[in-house]
């Protein structure tokens, strides 16, 4: 975590032994991988800070805080957390308490019934394909959300099945934790007519 601010490095480091604490009393993140912690959570997490833009986050999925809680560390700017299992959304809001994160806000519902303006960013890891990203949370976009999506192996076919319903500026980003997958990045993200 060299390219961080101290302050956040310091965040982060206790966020991961939150998490793994928190881990023994529920399945935040897979056992086996606590000993690659730092890659598989944490610079994930980050590279995909890299893409957002200035302005509000809504994590969808947000399970032990990845990537919204990592990413919030380094925003002054409000971060939406949905997280529907209620355990877990109390365990995010635990977290963002101890890590001083007062712009966070934990959700704790499916983002199918989130009420909010327009967001600037939207995240969402290992959470669902895209076409269904995109319909259960587009009524939390407009045209000019960035939305930061990371993939794995199958981002471009995965990408293709969207475009079938979805139109918008899509590009795929490689990903700098897989040499494998991709990050989506998509803009003006809209529906397709049906003619």
């Amino acid at each position: 975590m060299t390219d961080v601010p101290r302050e956040t490095s310091a965040q982060i480091t206790t966020l991961k032994a939150l998490v793994i604490a928190e881990n023994e009393r529920q399945n935040l993140v897979a056992a086996s991988t606590i000993e690659s912690f730092d890659e598989r959570h944490i610079a994930d997490s980050l590279q995909l800070g890299r893409h957002i833009r200035d302005g509000s986050l809504l994590d969808i999925g947000s399970g032990g805080g990845f990537p919204g809680l990592v990413i919030a560390c380094g925003l002054t700017t409000p971060v939406h957390l949905v997280e529907p299992r209620a355990k877990r959304a109390q365990f995010l809001r635990d977290a963002a308490n101890a890590l001083g994160l007062s712009n966070v806000v934990v959700h704790a519902e499916k983002v199918e019934r989130v009420a909010l303006p327009p967001v600037a960013n939207i995240t969402a890891r290992a959470v669902a394909n895209l076409s269904t990203l995109f319909t259960i949370s587009h009524h939390l976009a407009d045209e000019k959300t960035r939305w930061v999506l990371p993939k794995g192996r199958g981002a471009a076919s995965e990408l293709e099945e969207a475009r079938r319903t979805w139109q918008g500026d899509f590009r795929l980003v490689p990903s700098v934790t897989d040499a494998e997958a991709a990050i989506v990045i998509a803009e003006g993200v809209r529906r397709r007519r049906t003619r």
